[in-house]
């Protein structure tokens, strides 16, 4: 078929925005979304295309990456693997009931996985998320074979090309070729803001290319195996988010800018506008050649050129109106310069211009004095109408101006006390996803803040409609009081001491990971290493200390600042961190970091001749460039909660020889964003801790300790290593730093010329532009005068 996509089916059930899709088969499709599900669609009628729909996968969290395996021997119905806030990779069989638990839950990622892919032959998964790291995964053996290292920034993408190559889109703006046992082949450079997505192009493509790429500059790039470029499609105005390529070559992408482009010959030959601002996902379907795309407004929309297969007149009559009633905020239709009504061209201009390329968008004043926004279609050779200009009707009576441009709501966010509120700039048409990714970005803010700030501004907004006033509904309180000001939870930098921040006196936790997942994923690796004989008596788990884990859920749940696990609990969790191999030990550690807040754990690990520290060096946790790196991510965050009780502080106190010579080698060359923040974060506790006017701190062992734990902080801050990006991390070390600087006069004398120096380089780093991170680097300079 070569005429017009036009509407198939329209597909309802999510709750949240649509963020993955694969369409393996003309009956079969699977879709991931921010509702915390995946579902099946499964078609139940031909003419018109009806799907019916069930949740294939349950998570606690939002999911953004979404993969799938054909049948095969192992798996007759297939398999699907999803992945998302949670940090871990659910692999599930397809058809299994929705209460059965996952085939396999990988457990490795630090953080947010935003992008999956099985290898061709179905066995192995490729993962990559926010803490820059991307894993290969055995799915029989569930561990890690290979990790594809380098990434200086978020993964967003992954490709399996074939047996051979693994492609990964970077925020670096970096493309890296692996080949599938982790070996680096080759780095694309090109690309001039962040990488999102590929497709795999066929052989003997129009362009000569073998892969398309995209992302954050709003092109399509084409390009050999090799890296060489061989050409670049434009014409979206907006990120790039989703790429896909047709049976016959023409490659599908899906944007911000509200749509779907097909593109072939270099040129875009069709644009499908949706009645939704972000266009996070599309698919195509290798037997018919549709194509599917998930959008910002929850819903599912499929397209076919084949009119067998295409919605009846009514229903795409109706998609069609819903995008001729969508208001566009006129800063946006006119990238936030002043929107000159006056000089539009009138309805005339739809029948005597032409469009020079197929979706350029033509903006008409209309004869009662609005505005609309067409675009052209160059298979129809006309203008389509997508819809209405608004300007002064957002969901206030009357718009606030920010930087120029005019918005629904301009909220105030108090990052810290004591500093000028940021401002978040919002419009009712936009999505709060959008609205809170494009504040952290521009404020140079962590991202552990994304799902926090959008959730916020959602219960702000909610049911906002054009003419609605700004105020919260009369039943809505507003928890932030009535300035409507938004503060984000604790991100482990308070100032007890108003506008200062120097010296720190609140130790910082890190209690970070679903505990119902860990534990489900501790009794599953016992079976398995059981039933594969890889365990004795000594090292197995009985069916009591299974039961004793499943009780640490509620524990957790109830009161996470103090657990109160049982000597049962602990010795069943030491028994997998230290006797299984390691690369099934990184559950167990982690639920064991999050114990490490309660002062029973401390009683119950260090209550003999040997500490928890000791215990963990011995298993050879703090081992670098070990199978699975997250388990010295998890140690590191067990030495940091230590501080959480004054009984945990003390065993931290009294080793803190043995701890600090523990963890140096990551100082200077930490092996993951996560890794680097754990550091930063026990050292900012230490410093605290030799800060405090604790009796048993003698001035001048104290001082002697602060000279080292200074020495390593300075290594930490001087290390290149691209994972040492994040301000809010860099922010903490040099709390730690500056904490450290407060114990005399005498001291910061003896240490000022060293200090001076790491400043200078920290001044370098990208990090070092962020506010706090400045405020911060400021007020040590002033400790030095």
């Amino acid at each position: 078929m070569t005429g017009d996509f036009k509407l198939s089916a329209t597909l309802r059930g999510h709750e949240e925005d649509v963020r993955a899709l694969v369409y393996p088969n003309r009956q079969t499709l699977f879709s991931a979304s921010r509702d915390n599900t995946v579902r099946k669609w499964q078609l139940t009628a031909p003419k018109p295309p009806v799907y019916d729909d069930t949740i294939a996968l349950q998570g606690s969290h939002w999911f953004n990456g979404l993969a799938y395996a054909p049948p095969s021997k192992a798996y007759p119905d297939g398999l699907i693997a999803a992945g998302g806030r949670e940090t871990f990779v659910f692999v599930k069989q397809v058809g299994s009931p929705l209460d059965t638990d996952p085939h396999r839950m990988l457990i490795g990622h630090a953080g947010n996985i935003t992008c999956l892919a099985f290898s061709e032959d179905g066995s192995k998964i490729i993962s990559g998320g926010w803490d820059s790291q991307v894993f290969v995964w055995d799915v029989e053996e569930g561990n890690v074979t290979a990790e594809l290292t380098g990434h200086g920034g978020p993964v967003w993408g992954i490709m399996v090309y074939d047996a051979k190559f693994v492609l990964t889109a970077c925020a670096d703006k970096m493309i890296r070729v692996f080949d599938i046992n982790g070996k680096s082949l080759k780095t694309i450079k090109g690309h001039t803001d962040v990488v999102r997505c590929f497709c795999k192009l066929p052989t003997s493509h129009w362009s000569g290319a073998a892969f398309a790429s995209a992302g954050n500059d709003e092109v399509i790039r084409l390009w050999t195996i090799d890296g060489a470029s061989m050409g670049v499609l434009e014409g979206h105005t907006a990120y790039i988010y989703s790429l896909a390529i047709l049976p016959n070559g023409d490659i599908v992408s899906s944007s911000e800018d509200r749509t779907v482009r097909i593109w072939r010959d270099g040129q875009s030959i069709q644009t499908i506008t949706h009645p939704a601002i972000s266009l996070w996902a599309v698919a195509a379907c290798g037997e018919t050649g549709d194509i599917v795309s998930g959008a910002s407004d929850n819903i599912i929309r499929i397209f076919s050129r084949d009119p067998e297969r295409q919605a009846d007149a009514e229903t795409v009559r109706s998609f069609e109106e819903s995008n001729k009633m969508y208001a566009i905020p006129a800063e946006t239709a006119s990238q936030g310069q002043p929107f000159q009504k006056e000089n539009l061209p009138g309805p005339e201009a739809l029948q005597t211009q032409s469009g020079e390329r197929d979706g350029q968008q033509l903006f008409v004043r209309e004869n009662d004095g609005s505005v609309t926004a067409h675009l052209w279609s160059a298979s129809t050779g006309q203008w389509n109408l997508i819809g209405t200009v608004v300007s002064g009707e957002g969901s206030g009576g009357s718009k606030k101006e920010y930087n120029g441009k005019e918005y629904d709501y301009v909220f105030d966010i108090d990052i810290e006390d004591g500093k000028p509120a940021l401002k978040l700039p919002y419009n009712s048409t936009e999505s709060p996803w959008d609205a809170a990714k494009r504040f952290l970005e521009t404020n140079e803010l962590p991202m552990s803040y994304y799902e926090q700030v959008a959730n916020w501004i959602s219960d702000n907004t909610k049911g906002a409609k054009l003419g609605q006033t700004d105020q919260p509904a009369p039943h809505q309180q507003d928890p932030w009081g009535t300035e409507r000001r938004y503060r984000p939870g604790d991100a482990g930098h308070s100032s007890s001491s108003g506008e200062r921040k120097l010296p720190q006196r609140t130790y910082v936790n890190i209690l970070e990971g679903n505990a119902q997942n860990g534990i489900n994923k501790i009794a599953e690796t016992s079976k398995q290493l059981k039933d594969a004989g890889k365990l004795d008596a000594i090292s197995s788990l009985g069916d009591d200390d299974t039961t004793a884990l499943h009780a640490l859920v509620d524990q957790l749940t109830k009161s996470p600042q103090d657990p109160h696990p049982t000597d049962g609990q602990v010795a069943a969790l030491m028994i997998a961190v230290s006797k299984w191999p390691r690369q099934q030990r990184v559950a167990a550690i982690a639920i064991l970091a999050r114990l490490a807040v309660s002062p029973s754990f401390v009683s119950i690990t260090s209550s003999g001749d040997t500490t928890i520290i000791d215990n963990l060096s011995s298993a050879g946790l703090f081992a670098q460039k070990q199978e699975t790196a997250n388990n010295a991510v998890h140690a590191l965050r067990l030495l940091v909660n230590l501080f959480a009780s004054d009984s945990g502080r003390l065993i931290a106190d009294g080793e803190f020889d043995k701890a600090t010579k523990l963890v140096r080698p990551f100082a200077s060359e930490p092996e993951s964003p996560a890794q680097y923040k754990a550091l930063a974060t026990l050292y900012l506790n230490y410093a605290i801790l030799l800060a405090s006017s604790a009796p048993s701190n003698e001035s001048a062992s104290r001082e002697a300790r602060a000279k080292v734990l200074l020495i390593d902080i300075a290594t930490l801050l001087e290390c290149e290593s691209p994972h040492a990006s994040d301000p809010d991390a860099l922010f903490r070390v040099l709390c730690a730093l500056g904490t450290l600087l407060t114990l005399g006069e005498n001291f910061r004398q003896a240490m000022k010329s060293g200090v001076s120096g790491t400043l200078h380089f920290v001044g370098t780093k990208p990090g070092a532009q962020n506010q706090k991170v400045e405020e911060v680097m400021q007020e040590i300079r002033d400790e030095l005068r």
